[in-house]
């Protein structure tokens, strides 16, 4: 029986140790990275589910400038991996040092907008699908 309590607190005690991912965060855009990637406040963000031009590829330039005119200097809401985005089951919550999110301008999904724009990919494996219409990864 002692054993047995020990096993549930300890069990408890590493259930409880691993932190949650916060249900939504907002923030104003204060820079763009690339097509994909953004700050706010202390913060770095990696739009969940889709994949943009890396620095040094084709449309590297462009999928950035997208990007910045969409949310730069807007206030944004990010539901990260795990907190019910399109991304959930499929998707790491940190990608170096990124959190992973699902994020809206409004009621406006970002990377829905960008993979209508032709500036980003469905990256069906992390997405589910979620981004039909562009190009799929």
């Amino acid at each position: 029986m002692h054993r047995w309590m020990i096993a549930v607190a300890c069990a408890a005690a590493v259930t409880c140790a691993q932190p949650a991912p916060a249900q939504t965060i907002e923030g104003t855009v204060t820079r763009v990275i690339d097509g994909d990637t953004f700050d706010f406040q202390a913060l770095r963000i990696r739009l969940c589910g889709i994949d943009a031009p890396e620095r040094g590829d084709g449309g590297h330039r462009q999928a950035m400038r997208a990007l910045t005119a969409l949310i730069e200097g807007r206030r944004v809401r990010c539901v990260p991996v795990g907190a019910g985005s399109v991304c959930d089951g499929r998707s790491k919550l940190f990608n170096r040092k990124r959190i992973v999110a699902q994020c809206y301008l409004g009621t406006h999904d970002i990377a829905a907008r960008m993979v209508i724009s032709g500036h980003a990919c469905d990256w069906v494996k992390f997405s589910g699908g979620a981004y039909r219409g562009g190009c799929r990864k």
